[in-house]
């Protein structure tokens, strides 16, 4: 089962609560990313890496004037587990990273997301794939202060989140898009997810993102009990995805036309693009029996479906861990660690 940590209060406490919380396992988050970094690009000093990664990007200062909060949330997190802010502020560089280092064997990510309406209202489901290394580290933080709305988040140990839902129920899922262009001082994605997370309804979440900087290319689904929002995100804008009836996602775009011609030639070659396009296929194969959520969860529960990544035969990605969000009048939420058959689903509630 995932711990579920309560952050509440002003973004310094509540980011104090984080770090302090999981003091243990942040320490060994980010021993495991160092190492899997020092193997993949030979960083030596890997405190110098992380300031020439803050330097040579300018994400971190445009988050500072954007989102003050959720720099003082990671001033929290740093001082609250005894990490150097740095190393507290690279790591939530996820998907930034991912294209700064760019490494041709670099573990493909991915994530496949589902959003249907029901009777009821809406489900939106995904896994979230993400390198093995960060296995073990799956959290849920219960968020809330005078400043944002309640949320509930998955997340790794130190970082600020990956997906969520609020108290005002708006649910958020997203896809990384690798192939479109960034901007090295644009927003981040765990900030810009955060950002919409804090928004009160989907069209103010919708205003956020679009109106925001991106520094990573990002499918964000803002799903709420009347409807849905398909946006993918890049360094020149946001590009709307027509979802009235079903939204089936993975890691390639669907409308945004934003390519950056040399990293779609690199996801090409090492087999990034056609994971996406199978794990699409199969779902869109599937689209007529997904009439709810628990259709759309068996899904998710098959362990032999090509949506469920394991690391040794997906490139060193595997199924990080899974959320399911019935978007009612009475939202309910589930999250599952790891794989399919690898942990039973947990019902996380609102206070």
């Amino acid at each position: 089962m995932m711990r579920v940590i309560d952050c509440f209060g002003p973004p310094a406490a509540r980011g104090h609560a984080h770090g302090e919380s999981l003091w243990d396992e942040i320490a060994v988050s980010l021993s495991r990313w160092e190492e899997a970094t020092r193997s993949a690009v030979g960083a030596t000093d890997f405190d110098a890496y992380c300031t020439r990664f803050l330097d040579r990007t300018g994400c971190i200062g445009h988050a500072t004037q954007v989102v003050p909060d959720l720099i003082a949330e990671l001033q929290g997190i740093a001082e609250g587990s005894g990490q150097p802010f740095n190393r507290i502020a690279a790591y939530n560089l996820m998907d930034e990273q991912w294209w700064y280092d760019s490494t041709s064997d670099a573990p493909p990510p991915g994530c496949s997301l589902v959003a249907i309406p029901t009777e009821n209202g809406h489900v939106l489901a995904q896994n979230m794939d993400l390198p093995a290394h960060m296995d073990g580290s799956q959290v849920v933080l219960r968020l809330g202060g005078p400043d944002i709305p309640q949320i509930v988040a998955l997340s790794s140990a130190g970082l600020i989140g990956l997906l969520g839902l609020n108290d005002s129920g708006l649910a958020i899922g997203v896809n990384t898009l690798l192939m479109l262009h960034h901007d090295r001082n644009g927003l981040p994605v765990a900030f810009a997810l955060r950002h919409a997370l804090a928004a009160r309804s989907r069209d103010e979440a919708r205003q956020r993102l679009t109106t925001t900087k991106h520094a990573s290319g990002q499918h964000y689904a803002l799903v709420t009990h009347d409807g849905m929002t398909s946006l993918e995100c890049s360094a020149n804008g946001a590009a709307l995805y027509d979802c009235e009836s079903r939204l089936l996602h993975t890691n390639h775009p669907l409308a945004s036309r934003d390519i950056d011609p040399q990293a779609q030639l690199r996801l090409e070659k090492a087999g990034f693009n056609a994971s996406s396009h199978r794990r699409l296929d199969w779902l869109r194969d599937r689209a007529e029996t997904m009439r709810g959520a628990a259709q759309v969860q068996t899904l998710y529960d098959d362990a032999d479906a090509p949506i469920c990544m394991r690391a040794q035969v997906n490139g060193g990605s595997s199924t990080f861990a899974s959320a399911l969000f019935e978007i009612t009048d009475a939202p309910i939420i589930r999250m599952r660690k790891g794989h399919a058959g690898g942990a039973e689903w947990q019902h996380i509630t609102l206070l």
